[in-house]
């Protein structure tokens, strides 16, 4: 049976002038037709389920190709520190001890989206500040940025850190002036032997997690995802909630790949071929790897990405250039391995001397070992100027930025970076210009994650206190909305079945209340996803 949505204004997003007015789709789930309503209407048959959109905007489904599945999932089920309504201390104490009151039976609490930037003062929470919370459970909340962390006492006695233990590499474990750990733990510092405190995520607890994230981004009009950072022991758990219809939304995995390779020690690198999951029957279109994926530096809102200059008020500070993930040749080794063995490699890369590193790597890779273009991406790729905008456009390596990042954190930027620099940050326009490839995403939980968010922010360029981040540097509409749908399928070398409205591609559609290419700025409140459609099912939201 055919069904034919009809009476619709369809951006197609392939580049036509004129707005498409129906779209017609078959039982498999894939595009028969599109154009206009008489022109779709002449193959109607018998049977044929016709939909009136009443005018609605129809276009491809949102496409955040930078975003944490598991991760979102996992964090909607702890206690939410989103600023606001947090804007003290005081406040996560009592929301922390709250949670702690009503689950008597928790081994480890653990709290999310934790922004010391815009609590009053803009100051980090330290160990004293949860052992408020508790003295016998260890406490832990993340930081938005996912690149530090704060746990109270407990927690760093099971850590078994002291004044004595040495910083990790790619981290440190910040100190008071005794040289105590003060409990804010940067980059890997926050994140390494987490199982001496967490309790186990089984992988039963994955998949439900994997379903909360599903109708969260259902919610939103996304349609398909890229999870960033995906481990080797996950691909099966994505791949089982794939095929019992959990996971529902279009995946494609981002393979951490410094993991991949200490587990392959001296072995050799494996092939993108190699690592697909093995279930019986599964569409590659479902969930598929399809990246390596690297850091080579942390988040400017913990003053841990690398910089060229150091961040404002640490120009004396031992990390003020921020904190490099890997050695560089550590790094190099990594690229060269992933690029020889076939990969697109997605390497986060914010400061300016980490994107610096990443594209030499890359052209090094590349002249070693001749791919026909291997389309690497630099993930975020925020802090740049003309020279690195210059060899992006040379060497065809994508730029995967998040718009909310502004609207959500741009304030941060500015304490951070100072002004010049802030001005610096994100120059879509810029990008667009020189005919850098772009794609956008939202690197969800960090941000809301929200496609219609970001696609405001990039056209506006305001941060939360309303100061506008060079308004040269705003986008239009049309070219947002493209960086959201077709351009991301191109970033993650899917655009034969996704991306745009044509005939062949899945029937993947977020039904708009009005179109945004066209709704003064002033009006975006009134914009809302109705519906979200994959493979021709509404699963979110209604049609008729």
């Amino acid at each position: 049976m055919m069904t034919v949505f009809y009476n619709g204004n369809l951006l197609t997003m392939t580049g036509e002038e004129r707005p498409a007015e129906a779209v017609a789709f078959g039982r498999d789930g894939r595009i028969v037709a599109v154009g206009s309503d008489a022109q779709v209407a002449s193959l109607g048959e018998a049977g044929t389920r016709r939909i009136d959109l009443n005018g609605q905007t129809l276009i491809p489904g949102f496409f955040d190709c930078h975003l944490h599945l598991l991760w979102l999932g996992i964090n909607l089920g702890h206690v939410d520190l989103s600023s606001p309504p947090v804007g003290h201390a005081d406040d996560i104490v009592r929301l922390l001890r709250e949670r702690a009151d009503l689950n008597p039976d928790l081994t480890c609490l653990q709290g999310n989206r934790y922004d010391q930037n815009k609590l009053s003062p803009p100051v980090h929470l330290t160990r004293h500040d949860l052992d408020r919370v508790s003295t016998t459970l260890p406490v832990r909340i993340v930081h938005t940025s996912g690149h530090a962390a704060v746990v109270n006492s407990r927690a760093l006695t099971m850590l078994g850190y002291t004044g004595q233990t040495p910083d990790p590499v790619g981290g440190t474990i910040e100190r008071d002036a005794d040289g105590e750990p003060t409990g804010v733990l940067l980059e890997t510092a926050s994140w390494s032997d987490l199982d001496r405190i967490l309790p186990e995520v089984t992988a039963a607890e994955k998949i439900v997690a994997l379903g909360r994230a599903n109708r969260y981004l259902l919610e939103r009009g996304i349609t398909s995802a890229s999870d960033a950072n995906l481990a080797l022991e996950d691909v099966q758990i994505f791949a089982r909630a794939a095929v019992d219809n959990i996971l529902q939304v279009r995946t494609n995995g981002m393979l951490g790949w410094a993991d991949v390779m200490r587990q392959v020690g001296d072995g050799e690198a494996p092939t993108p071929d190699a690592m697909q999951p093995e279930w019986t029957g599964l569409s590659w279109h479902r969930f598929h790897v399809g990246q390596a994926k690297l850091f080579s530096d942390g988040a400017i809102t913990t003053r841990t990405c690398w910089l060229r200059e150091p961040f404002v008020g640490m120009e004396n500070h031992p990390n003020g250039h921020g904190l490099p993930i890997h050695p560089q040749e550590e790094l190099e080794e990594y690229i060269f391995a992933a690029h020889n063995a076939g990969w697109q490699i997605a390497t986060h890369a914010i400061g300016d001397r980490a994107v610096d590193v990443v594209l030499a790597a890359y052209a090094e890779a590349q002249r070693l070992h001749t791919r026909n273009r291997p389309n690497h991406r630099i993930e975020h790729c925020m802090l740049l100027d003309a020279g690195l905008i210059g060899r992006l456009r040379r060497q065809n390596v994508w730029s995967v930025g998040q718009p909310e990042f502004l609207s959500q954190l741009g304030d941060a930027y500015v304490m951070a970076l100072g002004e010049e620099r802030a001005e610096r940050l994100s120059p879509y326009a810029s990008l667009e210009r020189q005919n850098v490839a772009q794609a956008f995403s939202s690197d969800c939980p960090v941000v809301p994650g929200a496609p219609l968010a970001g696609l405001r922010a990039a056209i506006e360029r305001r941060t939360p206190a309303g100061h506008t981040l060079n308004a040269a540097e705003r986008l239009s509409a049309d070219v947002a909305l493209y960086n959201y749908t077709a351009a991301p399928a191109y970033a993650t070398r899917t655009e034969r079945d996704r991306g745009t409205l044509e005939t062949g591609k899945w029937a993947d559609f977020t039904l708009l209340s009005a179109d945004p290419t066209t709704t003064p700025i002033e009006e975006w409140e009134s914009l809302g996803v109705k519906a979200t459609i994959v493979g021709g099912q509404c699963l979110y939201g209604e049609i008729e």
